[in-house]
């Protein structure tokens, strides 16, 4: 699988290397070419023998060039024409196919005079299934013309099979793995392709981390594809899903991780806790003696005022958290737990319903959250029963107007980056990355403990000297 990205200037040589490479067949969707050395060489290709199919434009211009094009027809190439109301078509999704196996996508203009200013051209190459999808819409696209509006489009194999990935790569990523198997029969009919081969490899594995990267790098190289043959609503709509689907996957590693450092607290608490205050507690009595010893030492005065205030807060504070009841759940119900959390987020989470209902998702996204921080299984599970009606319909259901779609596809593309930047900032605060270097948290808390028992001994030791 190797996809190269040429730019500008560049494209032309590399084109040219790749089509006079060609040894079985050149097929071009690109609605118009009128770059004459390029004609040339395909001229030249057809009479080698390669099939040479274009499928462009009848406008104006085409008929201008008409007697260019006649003169590929006469060496053994093949022009398919179709109506003018197909260029905007062309402008957006032009692509070609060469021998089966390598396919041109981008933004290239083949000599036309109103070329775009900024041209790309992707060549990619050993991913059969997309030049498999490819050839199959040239086909539809060579008779399209021929067809009543009544016939209906046939299946492309390589959308079902992106669109099967989808539904694996979605239930990865909210963690519900425990049917994946069902699914994998679906699949092994389309493993001509390395990368398809490799997940399915890791799936059966269990290997479900390594499965999703690939699944979303496959299904990325696969985009022009859908969107070559996916109408735009529901090209925008597929895209809706996915954001809304992203948006879930880090906006659920955010609450994951703020759940973590929420354990970590309450483990500090409960271990550590009343040791601390009676640490603090000493610590101000020391302060109280030295200041009482020195009384004209304003330092001393301070640091003994500074000491009470500290024992206060900290006594204050450790009182409320020790309120903070943390529910103790076994393995099974953990995963449980995480595994109803990541289901009931997707379906109520504010960024990803209609606008109609925000408020209301608001509500109970807030709440969900609540339980799960505390551990509280049974209300995920009440909150996951009472959202399997329906009633937070998605924005990727609930807007249908093109421009709306358009406005909604970047709204969600900056809530997403908004996510990413506050999971982001979340662990790069260096209480998380404390955290985060812990290995074991009951080796790090029993250490601790030894070691504030320690100074505990020892100030009470002082103190009690001191008094007397």
């Amino acid at each position: 699988m190797k996809k190269i990205t040429y730019q500008q200037a560049e494209i032309r040589p590399f084109l040219i290397k790749y089509l006079t490479e060609a040894r079985e067949q050149i097929h071009l969707a690109i609605g118009w070419i009128f770059d004459e050395g390029l004609i040339a060489l395909l001229q030249k290709k057809a009479l080698e023998g390669v099939a040479v199919v274009l499928i462009l434009i009848k406008d104006r211009d085409y008929n201008l060039n008409n007697k260019i094009y006649q003169g590929l027809v006469n060496k053994g190439g093949r022009i398919i024409g179709v109506l003018e109301n197909k260029k905007d078509y062309f402008i957006d999704h032009k692509f070609g196919v060469i021998d089966g196996a390598i396919v041109l996508t981008g933004n290239y203009g083949w000599g036309y005079k109103h070329e775009p200013a900024e041209t790309f051209l992707n060549f990619t190459e050993n991913l059969p299934s997309l030049a498999k999808g490819f050839e199959a819409e040239f086909d539809y696209l060579s008779i399209a013309h021929q067809l009543s509006k009544k016939e209906v489009k046939p299946l492309n194999q390589t959308v079902e099979l992106l669109k099967k990935l989808e539904i694996i790569k979605t239930l990865l990523s909210i963690g519900d793995t425990e049917f994946i198997h069902l699914r994998l029969k679906e699949l092994e009919k389309f493993e001509t392709d390395q990368t398809l081969t490799l997940i399915l490899k890791n799936l059966r594995a269990k290997a479900f981390e390594d499965a999703l990267v690939l699944i979303k790098t496959f299904t990325q190289l696969h985009e022009k594809l859908r969107a070559c043959i996916d109408p735009p609503v529901d090209s925008y709509k597929r895209e809706i899903s996915i954001l809304e689907d992203e948006i879930a996957a880090v906006s659920n590693a955010f609450s994951e991780t703020q759940k973590r450092i929420h354990k970590f607290s309450k483990m500090h608490t409960d271990v550590l806790g009343d040791l601390l205050q009676q640490l603090l507690y000493q610590t101000k009595i020391k302060s109280e003696i030295e200041a009482k010893n020195a009384q004209t030492d304003k330092d001393k005065q301070a640091e003994s005022e500074a000491a009470e205030k500290d024992y206060e807060e900290y006594t204050k504070s450790h009182e409320a958290a020790k309120k903070d009841k943390l529910k103790v759940l076994t393995k099974a119900e953990q995963k449980e737990l995480k595994k109803l959390y990541r289901q009931t987020s997707l379906k109520c989470h504010p960024d990803r319903v209609v606008e109609e209902l925000h408020d209301q998702a608001s509500e109970i996204f807030v709440e969900l959250n609540q339980a799960y921080r505390a551990n509280d299984l049974e209300r995920v599970r009440e909150i996951n029963q009472q959202l399997k009606s329906g009633v937070m319909l998605p924005k990727s259901e609930g807007v249908t107007e093109l421009k709306k779609l358009e406005s909604t596809c970047k709204s969600l593309m900056q809530k997403l980056n908004s996510w990413q930047e506050k999971l982001d900032q979340l662990k790069a605060e260096s209480s998380f990355k404390a955290i985060d270097s812990i290995e074991d948290w009951d080796t790090y808390f029993q250490e601790k403990k030894v070691v504030l028992e320690e100074q505990l001994e020892r100030l009470k030791a002082f103190n009690e000297g001191g008094e007397e």
